[in-house]
């Protein structure tokens, strides 16, 4: 993949239009989408006895991705990092 596609890729809101209306999302779920895309973490990341948490540094976002499961959440992430089907991740 060419340094372009690696960079962030994140919806403008016009974007983010235009998908809600191309997949006719109703106007309840486009308000639950809002919020979640404009508030920050729920909480901060802990790491447990058994637990390993760090920071992806994610191209797709553009921002750092905190996980404290390297063998669920983790996975998770790279998983969602590379998938083009795969819009934004939160």
């Amino acid at each position: 993949m060419n340094a372009a596609a690696q960079e962030a890729t994140v919806l403008t809101n016009d974007d983010l239009l235009l998908w809600f209306q191309r997949l006719a999302i109703p106007a309840q779920t486009r308000s639950i989408i809002d919020c979640i895309r404009s508030s920050g973490p729920s909480r901060h990341v802990g790491g447990g006895r058994t637990n390993v948490s760090g920071r992806y540094p994610s191209r797709k976002m553009g921002v750092t991705i905190q996980f404290e499961s390297h063998r669920v959440e983790l996975a998770g992430v790279y998983e969602m990092e590379h998938d083009a089907g795969v819009l934004e991740l939160f």
